[in-house]
């Protein structure tokens, strides 16, 4: 399964190499970002090279960073003409989860349900989590 990632700026560039970082080398994992000096049909016409070079058997997902935005809007007009799965909404948990997990059977479509289901758990209020726990530390010496 091929992965790309496409976002505002280097965003993508970066969320790649820090899963690399975390999960060693992985092939078939791409990024794109659209730049300042580019438009939105330059980088559509970038992700749609990127789908015609990949083979007509392998499975591709796009994870997008912001929905509605423009690097969105770009993978939107190419599911008219290309068969692919697309999750919005990326961040480094669940990008690295996914990564990690694409060689598990799972189809993309799975692979996007899943993350789906645990984007929640992803983001945590950790100030609110230290003051529970500050609470529960207070009630245990009482």
């Amino acid at each position: 399964m091929k992965m790309i990632v496409v976002s505002h700026g280097g965003f993508a560039k970066g969320i790649v190499e820090s899963v690399q970082m975390l999960s060693g080398p992985q092939e078939d994992l791409k990024a794109f970002g659209l730049m300042p000096e580019q438009t939105v049909n330059d980088l559509t016409d970038e992700l749609e090279e990127e789908l015609k070079s990949t083979p007509a058997d392998q499975e591709v997902l796009f994870c997008t960073d912001l929905y509605h935005g423009s690097p969105f809007n770009a993978v939107v007009s190419l599911m008219r003409d290309y068969k692919f799965e697309h999750l919005t909404g990326i961040n480094l948990p669940l990008l690295l989860d996914m990564v990690l997990s694409r060689y598990s059977g799972k189809s993309a479509a799975q692979m996007c349900e899943d993350a789906a289901r645990q984007a929640g758990d992803t983001v945590m209020n950790v100030s609110q989590l230290f003051q529970n726990a500050e609470c529960d530390g207070d009630e245990e010496e009482d």
